[in-house]
């Protein structure tokens, strides 16, 4: 009884668990289906959030990227930008400013060819234009290639080989490196862009492409087709050297604070090497100008000599004129006094002083009149001297000028106070100072003193020799004409006493209106003279300040700013 009962028991839990599988089978089969769809439209939603990929991508029509766009780049936990510019060597004058603007903030420069093409030199010459100092150039060379070029598996063996791509990044960095020089352009690599875009966009966890389905019908396309050759993204990727551009701009990133300190290092460094320059070539140019000036001076200095012994010559010859006018006529005067008065010594020794008298005040005044003109004549010519001396030094100036204009490449601002504004209007003062002088009593009077004391003596000792003549002679006419030519002897001495003394007489004159061009004209030509020298001195305690301020900068460690002592 016992054993059936355990028996009907044992079936019924049987019957039970039977029931209870049929009822979770049956569950399992109306709603796994429902689930699985679930679970697949939910990843399927998943994915379609993550194709976001080749968006971005050219479509092949020229000139794609029409301005600049801006890409956030995250690197270790900062965040840089990827400036995509317009092309340099399409329609560049539509969008000149923009790229000169991108360049402008930029710590390197990505110089994107292709293998179709070798780089011209005009337009390495174009991209240095664009760069500020410490932008460097980093080379690419993007290889074109469809899956079909990597079917066989020595295709896939080496990226350089592929294309010419090794070439035309050898061309590339030899048009570049000789206007660009080493210190600009980085080494450069080759990459195949859409191989290395295919490999990234795809994500492993869902085993399917990120590309936008906008791009679907060429970009993943081409992703599937690569996989037909390429076991792995991670394959692909590394055929396509993306890697090595990668490292590039993590280095730069590793960098970068030093980078922008150096770079604004650079960008001082090399206003102070052009202002250097600049200096340097002022420094030149105004000693070529004033070694062109020195024979200005020189003739200036000649023409003053030249000036003054002219006056000179004038004035000596002016005066022997007049003294033998003077005497000529006074002997004449003589011969008629000793013929009317022959026997009275006192009236011609009075008649005869008097006539002295008479024509020494008419003499001094036209000695003084000649004087007048002589100096006259010499300020005109000192006058005329000094203004071709300016006309001489603005021509070589100006021709200086044109000179820089067409050598020069800096442009610092020439003009320099070189503080020789000597004008015409200057000689005023001096002009009235040299007449004044010179026609004062101290210096053309100063002989006739002396003069009109010989004379006077000679005046006085016409009696004797009138009376010792008389004792000699019988016949009157004969004493007469012996008498007057006593007298003329003694007139003829007292000439050459006169003219004995012009010389220093007028050397006295001489000297004293060199000292007062010493004093007035001369003194101005000679500071004018030293002004010009003065920028010499300038040019070079700048040339030394900047100099040093120069190696102070060079002398710093990489990426370290110190301060600099002036």
């Amino acid at each position: 009884m016992s054993n059936a009962l355990d028996l009907q028991a044992s079936t019924t839990s049987v019957r039970s668990q039977r029931k209870s599988s049929l009822n979770i089978q049956e569950l399992l089969n109306k709603t796994l289906p429902h689930l699985v769809q679930t679970i697949i439209r939910n990843e399927r939603l998943k994915n379609t959030l993550l194709q976001v990929d080749g968006l971005i991508i050219g479509t092949g029509e020229a000139d794609f990227t029409k301005g600049n766009t801006r890409y956030a780049l995250h690197i270790d936990d900062k965040t840089f930008h990827l400036l995509d510019v317009p092309g340099i060597e399409g329609n560049e004058s539509r969008y000149i400013s923009q790229v000169k603007e991108a360049i402008a903030e930029a710590h390197m420069v990505v110089y994107v060819n292709g293998t179709n093409k070798k780089p011209e030199t005009a337009t390495a010459e174009k991209i240095k234009s664009y760069l500020e100092y410490g932008t460097q150039v980093y080379p690419l060379v993007n290889v074109r290639g469809y899956a079909d070029a990597y079917e066989f598996e020595e295709d896939r063996h080496d990226l350089m080989q592929q294309g010419g791509a090794g070439e035309a990044l050898k061309q590339t960095v030899g048009v570049l490196q000789p206007v660009l020089g080493s210190d600009v352009l980085l080494p450069g690599n080759c990459v195949q862009g859409l191989l290395a875009f295919c490999g990234l966009a795809y994500d492993d966890a869902t085993q399917s492409t990120t590309i936008h389905p906008s791009r679907a019908h060429n970009l993943a396309t081409q992703q599937k087709r690569y996989f037909q050759h390429f076991s792995s993204r991670r394959e692909m990727q590394e055929f396509s050297q993306i890697d090595a551009i990668a490292r590039v701009i993590r280095g730069k990133v590793a960098t970068f604070r030093e980078d922008i300190v150096e770079s604004n290092k650079g960008k001082v460094r090399e206003s102070l090497g052009q202002y250097l320059q600049v200096l340097n070539t002022q420094l030149t140019n105004h000693r070529a100008f004033l070694k062109k000036t020195e024979p200005e001076f020189d003739k200036c200095c000649v023409a003053f000599a030249n000036a003054i012994a002219a006056f000179e010559r004038r004035i000596i010859n002016n005066r022997r004129n007049r003294w033998n006018d003077f005497f000529n006529d006074l002997m004449e005067k003589s011969d008629d006094i000793v013929e009317d008065d022959f026997g009275d010594k006192e009236a011609i020794a009075q008649r005869i002083s008097q006539q002295f008298k008479s024509r020494r005040v008419e003499v001094k005044k036209l000695m003084l009149q000649d004087t007048e003109e002589g100096v006259k004549a010499l300020q005109e010519q000192m006058i005329q001297a000094v203004a071709r001396l300016l006309q001489d030094i603005k021509h070589i100036e100006f021709q200086q000028h044109v000179d820089f204009a067409h050598g020069g490449e800096f442009e610092f601002g020439r003009e320099i106070a070189l503080g020789y504004d000597l004008g015409l209007r200057d000689f005023g003062s001096m002009a009235f100072k040299i007449g004044s002088y010179a026609l004062s009593g101290a210096t053309v009077g100063s002989a006739f003193p002396v003069i009109g004391t010989a004379i006077g003596a000679v005046a006085g000792a016409l009696v004797g020799v009138v009376m010792t003549v008389v004792g000699f002679f019988t016949s009157k006419a004969s004493k007469v004409r012996k008498a007057q030519g006593k007298v003329r002897d003694k007139l003829e001495s007292a000439r050459d006493k006169a003219l004995d003394g012009i010389d220093d007489e007028v050397r006295n004159l001489v000297a004293a209106i060199e000292n007062e061009l010493k004093s007035s004209l001369l003194q101005k030509v000679n500071a004018m003279h030293t002004a010009l020298q003065q920028p010499i001195a300038i040019f070079e305690q700048q040339i030394t300040q900047v100099t040093h301020l120069k190696n102070q900068l060079e002398n710093m460690p990489y990426g370290t700013i110190q301060t600099v002592q002036y």
